[in-house]
């Protein structure tokens, strides 16, 4: 869950090629460009967000209803505000959205073929411990991918 906080990707990715064994496997994992909410670009647009059930927005009990997307296409810089109770102090990262196309392209160049995307789902035994991922058994938070040297 790093490579999306990388602003110079394809190097990133090509580093990784030159270093690997033939039929050698880079495994990563990403948030899913297609589905990035709470995604804040550094000019104040989101990326994409939930819709919830009126009147239970604030809830622990809310009720995602869909996934609006407001932009996927283009690379975009964006700021994370990580505000969580568990955290001494706010702070904030930089990430890129990106889209499949992006990535998978830049594997390519590299010598990297992809074998497998899986998009993982919570469990229903998760999510009735953690209400916040019920949402995330409708779209997926994240993908892995799986691509291997030519």
């Amino acid at each position: 869950m790093a490579l999306m906080d990388v602003e110079d990707y394809e190097e990133t990715i090509c580093e990784v090629a030159r270093v690997m064994k033939k039929s050698g496997r880079f495994i990563f994992s990403i948030t899913h460009p297609c589905f990035e909410w709470g995604i804040v670009t550094t000019n104040g647009q989101h990326i994409g967000d939930w819709k919830y059930e009126e009147g239970t927005e604030n809830s622990p009990e809310r009720k995602a209803l869909h996934f609006e997307i407001k932009r996927y296409f283009g690379i975009v810089r964006c700021e994370n505000l990580w505000n969580m109770e568990r955290l001494v102090k706010p702070f904030k990262t930089t990430s890129f959205h990106r889209t499949l196309t992006d990535y998978f392209q830049a594997l390519y160049k590299s010598g990297l073929l992809v074998q497998r995307l899986i998009e993982p789902k919570p469990t229903a035994r998760g999510t009735s411990k953690y209400l916040q991922l019920r949402k995330h058994r409708k779209i997926p938070q994240s993908i892995i991918i799986e691509a291997v040297k030519k």
